[in-house]
């Protein structure tokens, strides 16, 4: 299981790098930062089970980094979203009603 684990979190990291690398992906996509805090957790739950707590450490800081990517991407779109939207919805028998998110 902790082999298994130690190779799809490598798989994981190097595979979001080499797509990113060739331009498939950009530094700033959520593919990419997911593909990091996936990998990097699988990885430092492997080395975690093995004992090897450097490396367990380092990728459990590298799913961190990739988990505050994660969430800031999507605070981001969230934003974007709310900010295209009206802030009031008028109706003909009240006027402007405010919109509740």
């Amino acid at each position: 299981m902790a082999a298994m684990l130690g190779w799809l979190g490598t798989m994981g990291t190097f595979g979001a790098y080499v797509l990113l690398s060739r331009g498939r992906w950009t530094a700033t996509s959520l593919r990419y930062s997911l593909f990091n805090a996936l990998g990097g957790l699988a990885g430092g739950i492997a080395s975690a089970l093995y004992g090897a707590w450097p490396s367990a450490v380092s990728n459990l800081l590298w799913a961190a980094i990739g988990t505050h990517a994660v969430v800031t991407t999507l605070w981001e779109r969230r934003a974007a979203r709310l900010a295209n939207r009206p802030a009031t919805t008028a109706s003909p028998a009240t006027g402007p009603i405010p919109e509740f998110v």
